[in-house]
């Protein structure tokens, strides 16, 4: 008979190897890697048809499956200056654990018109300043900054060369990515014109073009081709920069032979641009040339009384303001001359009449102001000779807080002279 303490012990054993005897776990599921962060400043280039949802959509659609998670700040018309001025891109930088900050500047690197027509402004008056600044407070923060270079308006094709320029020269000197987005639409505007990337506008992107920006940004920041990606792509709106998440809609539907082409040709631009060393190098281009007046007459205040009207090239023919029409009264004032202005333009929408100040007549020039009405605060600067057509000005008008710049040009006829009073019959003679 085995004795108490020998039979306690074998209990004491069997008690603690029984678990070790039992079946071993089943290993835990490795944790879901962790997605990749990206947060979008930009304006309507970036919240027209949600590019950060179509980006998130396509890395969806991969294999294997990526998870892109974004946020953007956008606002229309919106530039890298004002962002940092209002600081909420500021915060959202250093809030989020960011892989990527992807900075879109506003369409012409701030606005410049000349004669009605949006041309590139000189980067280094904004431009640069500020991508530098958000570029530092990303790296900050441990985020690669990444420089999405937009596409030039439809029909001033040869800006996509400033613009390129411009993007290219920051980019490089911050030895940040570039997102060869513009590049890649020249090359579809080239090879499939019939492929529709332009909203009614001409300036924003329908939704193939939004889709092409976002085939370009997966391309970049994966490294991977986007052919093969889906073509049909949902996700919430984002009216005005404002995300509804109340609302699912369709964000991009293209026909598959469609949606590989813009695969194709973003893929192409990338691999071009990868192999250059990720930049494309080039001279300063010169800037647009201003307009200029030619000699005048002599003037005479005598000589400007009355009507004057014409043509006026200076607010944006985009929007549907230039051409526009100008008509110019002037008549005396005093010991000298006074007048008012009014202005229709091409969408026969009007302005004024309005007084002309500091109105001036030179020996060769006539000079007054205006309001600057819908492009902001500050005055008009006009300057114009008398020449054997008639009357010809040049407009001017400059922010110096954002550098925005518009000059123009206007022609005015003469005014008619008055008709000849009529005479009374002669009496008969007898």
């Amino acid at each position: 008979m085995r004795s108490a303490p020998a039979v306690l012990l074998a209990f004491l054993l069997l008690v603690v190897s029984g678990p070790l005897l039992a079946a071993p776990p089943a290993p835990a599921e490795p944790p879901a890697p962790r997605p990749l962060r990206v947060l979008f400043i930009g304006n309507s280039y970036t919240y027209n048809n949600n590019l950060p949802a179509l980006l998130e959509g396509l890395a969806r659609s991969a294999t294997p499956p990526l998870r892109v998670q974004t946020r953007a700040i956008a606002r229309a018309g919106v530039r890298l200056q004002q962002h940092w001025d209002r600081g909420e891109a500021l915060a959202a930088l250093r809030q989020g654990s960011w892989d990527y900050v992807v900075l879109q500047e506003q369409s012409t690197l701030g606005l410049r018109l000349i004669d009605g027509r949006h041309v590139v402004n000189d980067p280094e008056l904004t431009f640069h300043p500020y991508a530098r600044r958000f570029a530092e407070e990303a790296r900050k923060v441990g985020a690669q900054p990444l420089f999405l270079l937009t596409w030039a308006r439809r029909n001033t094709p040869e800006s996509q060369a400033q613009l390129t320029q411009a993007y290219m020269s920051v980019a490089r000197d911050l030895g940040a990515p570039i997102v060869p987005a513009g590049l890649a639409w020249s090359r579809i505007r080239q090879e499939f014109p019939e492929l529709v990337l332009y909203h009614p506008d001409g300036s924003h992107p329908s939704p193939a073009g939004s889709y092409l920006t976002a085939v370009s940004l997966y391309a970049t920041l994966t490294g991977n081709s986007p052919v093969g990606l889906a073509s049909l792509l949902s996700g919430h709106p984002s009216p005005e920069g404002v995300l509804d998440p109340s609302r699912t809609v369709t964000l991009a539907s293209l026909p598959p032979e469609d949606a590989e082409r813009l695969q194709r040709a973003a893929w192409a631009t990338f691999e071009e641009l990868r192999q250059s060393g990720g930049y494309v190098t080039g001279e300063p281009l010169p800037p647009e040339p201003l307009p200029s007046l030619p000699e005048g007459q002599p003037l005479e205040p005598a000589t400007l009384l009355g009507t004057w009207r014409g043509e006026m090239r200076f607010y944006s023919e985009e929007a549907g303001q230039s051409p526009a029409t100008l008509q110019l009264v002037l008549r005396p004032q005093g010991s000298g001359l006074g007048g008012t202005a009014r202005i229709v333009f091409a969408n026969g929408k009007s302005e004024g009449p309005f007084a002309l100040e500091q109105l001036a007549v030179e020996p060769a020039r006539l000079r007054f102001t205006t309001p600057v009405l819908s492009q902001g605060r500050g005055r008009v600067e006009h300057e114009a000779v008398l020449t054997e057509e008639g009357m010809t000005g040049r407009a001017l008008y400059e922010n110096p807080r954002n550098h925005d710049r518009y000059v123009g040009t206007w022609k005015l006829l003469r005014p008619a002279p008055p008709a000849p009073a009529p005479q009374a019959p002669s009496p008969p003679r007898e």
